[in-house]
């Protein structure tokens, strides 16, 4: 669960307005190092649905495959005057739209069949080195107001309430799904193994597993995936940030480690991103509570078996994104759900540097609200970086849109 107007629109290409706007501007050097030219998409967005929360890849033919979470937006039915919008629907799924060389939407987007019991909520992209394309994820189960009262007395943790929702829900579990031709067919939802001395979902019928995955997976020189989940820590309270390893391309998984967690319980960590530096030093990159919105970094040297303690930086927003770069950089992104809202990057060298050293690069400070964010990065084949996240337009419609500069 979440931790809580442009000039001239046209189409081309035969796209409808509703996915292709943009408008390029220069960025002031204000807030950080001044980058030569900065172009916003609108890569999809329906005023019948709450886009939110993407991932983008890069395949190997060079086009990339966008990723996202639509769910339902009932304001359409009363028109204007409705604010609230849940992130929690019991129809939400993952769609997938693909992009082309230049960054542009191809085709319709897709749907893709959410599990059979449960809702689907955020989607994690991988492409691995052999082309196959692993999705993560994580799932809610709806259940109606009545038996959620039912089950609430009997001990059993939910969520929401009907009165926002019309269902209450329960956690379901982190998953992995993986497909071979490109994103055209995907395995069925396998979830993630059970972490150890968490309650179960329901006491003797469902375990907890995994936790929520929401965040950049990184694939290991000799093959293996790496993979995060997050969730209250038992003891604490906290949120704690779980790594998850597979050998086999996907197919299985075992808990590794934790992360990161504070035994105090005043600092959370979750929503967890990693990046893979050219001498085996994995990094993670955490959302954090308890600690004004700053960035938490966690360091290993031996693939996740163990790690060194957390470390908070001075850079603020959430959740981070690590893009490598051709060159060695690293493009970190974050949402801004500060004044004005927006969304913020940094690149600088991650042999040499911290992200503390690099100048911030204010991508965009147009949000008409806090509820925007989860950037996502991608190199597209002519060099420049692509940054989709999610954001509203002048009548809330929440929708993903795409920044692209050269870095």
């Amino acid at each position: 669960m979440k931790l809580f107007p442009i000039p001239q629109v046209f189409s081309r290409r035969g796209t409808s307005n509703r996915w292709l706007c943009w408008l390029g501007h220069d960025v002031a050097g204000e807030v950080g190092r001044v980058t030569d030219r900065i172009e916003h998409r609108v890569l999809y967005r329906d005023a019948r649905f709450y886009a939110s929360f993407p991932s983008v890849a890069t395949r190997a033919d060079g086009s990339s495959l966008l990723a996202f979470r639509r769910a339902r937006d009932h304001r359409w039915l009363l028109g204007s005057g409705v604010d609230h919008v849940d992130h929690l629907d019991s129809r939400s799924q993952t769609v997938l739209l693909t992009l082309d060389h230049d960054g542009m939407p191809v085709g319709e987007p897709v749907g893709l069949p959410p599990d059979p019991q449960a809702a689907d909520q955020d989607a994690s992209l991988l492409v691995l080195r052999d082309g196959r394309i692993l999705l993560a994820g994580f799932c809610w189960y709806p259940v109606p107001a009545a038996v959620g009262v039912a089950l609430g007395a009997a001990g059993i943790g939910l969520t929401s309430s009907p009165q926002k929702t019309g269902d209450l829900y329960l956690f379901w579990g982190g998953y992995t799904r993986h497909s071979d031709d490109g994103g055209r067919s995907w395995s069925p939802h396998a979830f993630l193994p059970a972490l150890p001395d968490h309650p179960d979902i329901l006491p003797g019928q469902r375990p907890f597993h995994g936790g929520a995955v929401r965040g950049r997976a990184v694939e290991t020189a000799d093959g293996t995936i790496l993979l995060t989940g997050y969730t209250h820590h038992p003891t604490g309270g906290a949120y704690a940030s779980h790594l998850f390893a597979s050998t086999d391309r996907g197919e299985s998984w075992e808990r590794r480690a934790v992360i990161a967690h504070d035994p105090e319980g005043k600092a959370g960590f979750c929503e967890t991103a990693l990046y893979l530096d050219g001498r085996g030093v994995l990094t993670a990159f955490h959302r954090t509570t308890g600690l004004d919105d700053h960035l938490a970094t966690s360091r290993s040297d031996d693939q996740g078996h163990s790690w060194q303690p957390w470390r908070r930086h001075a850079v603020i927003g959430h959740p981070y994104d690590p893009c490598p770069l051709p060159d060695g950089r690293l493009l970190l992104c974050g949402g801004y759900r500060h004044k004005p809202y927006g969304l913020r990057a940094r690149v600088y060298d991650p042999l040499t540097q911290s992200p503390d050293d690099a100048p911030e690069i204010l991508l965009r400070d147009d949000g008409p609200s806090p509820d925007l964010g989860y950037p996502w990065a991608t190199v597209l084949p002519d060099g420049r970086a692509l940054v989709c996240a999610y954001i509203a337009n002048a009548d809330g419609r929440r929708g993903i849109e795409a920044s692209l500069f050269r870095a």
